[in-house]
């Protein structure tokens, strides 16, 4: 079932214009109709089996009036021609913007976040620049409940003789993973390191599921020694289970490693032997 949050927003302190990279932006008119920068924070957003995640947008744009002056929209999927008013293939805004990305796998749905803020209290960021900063903050933050991969956050700008412009970019909404039970022996004339691999279950039956079809990085550091070692990798089975042995006879401390997907987070467990 498709859930809508509604964004609350709140102007933001004032920011130095050489902070935001004036000496990159065309010069513009004070009062020219234009969007500087859409980010999100956090950027890199990760959810659990409970609790949510909530997000802060804030737009920089100059010669937006009216009661709505500057809304934005949050939305599962990559970026459209329809949902950014725009050509795709142009650059996402801001200069630390997330490349624009295909999604990986699964449906969009239709979960949108979406907010406005009135020009009345905005506050000018630069001297004489006209550029001011806006801030949603949805009061619901997003959860395991909402689709995981890419989103989409588009920002539209319209002045006072309803022209519009907008600039989108795009941040990934990833699950949580865990390792459990990893432990270390040494088995002959080397170390066997095991372990499970867990994800929250993209079902929501239970809090957590065994990751199964994963590669897991294997890394020792010799107890002293300040540099890891390469030990190679793993594969999870069904069971999320994973097993790698290695000509290592030392003492030290031995590091797994999964490298994340567009849908679940990254995570490192670490254990002695």
């Amino acid at each position: 079932m498709s859930r809508r949050l509604i964004a609350r927003a709140a102007v933001a302190a004032a920011v130095p214009l050489a902070a935001l990279g004036a000496a990159q932006t065309p010069a513009l008119a004070d009062d020219e109709l234009a969007i500087r920068s859409v980010t999100v924070q956090p950027g890199d957003p990760v959810v659990g089996p409970s609790g949510s995640v909530k997000l802060v947008v804030d737009v920089v744009a100059r010669g937006a009036r009216g009661d709505r002056g500057v809304t934005v929209k949050v939305e599962p999927g990559p970026p459209t021609a329809a949902s950014t008013g725009q050509s795709t293939g142009a650059a996402p805004a801001g200069p630390g913007a997330s490349p624009v990305r295909p999604l990986i796998d699964g449906s969009a749905g239709s979960v949108s976040v979406s907010g406005t803020r009135s020009t009345q209290n905005g506050q000018d960021i630069g001297r004489s620049s006209g550029w001011e900063k806006w801030r949603f903050q949805p009061e619901v933050g997003l959860s395991r409940w909402y689709p995981s991969g890419q989103w989409t956050v588009v920002a539209t700008a319209k002045d006072a003789n309803g022209a519009t412009v907008n600039s989108y970019t795009t941040f990934y909404l990833r699950r949580e993973t865990r390792f459990e039970g990893i432990d270390v022996k040494r088995d002959g004339d080397g170390t066997r390191v095991t372990g499970t691999l867990m994800r929250v279950d993209p079902k929501g039956q239970v809090d957590y599921r065994p990751f199964a079809g994963r590669e897991v990085a294997i890394r020792f550091r010799e107890e002293g020694a300040a540099d890891w070692k390469d030990m190679g990798t793993a594969v999870t089975n069904k069971d999320g289970w994973f097993e790698s042995r290695a000509p290592v006879k030392t003492a030290g401390t031995w590091q797994v490693d999964f490298g994340g997907t567009g849908h679940y987070a990254s995570n490192t467990g670490v254990a002695s032997g």
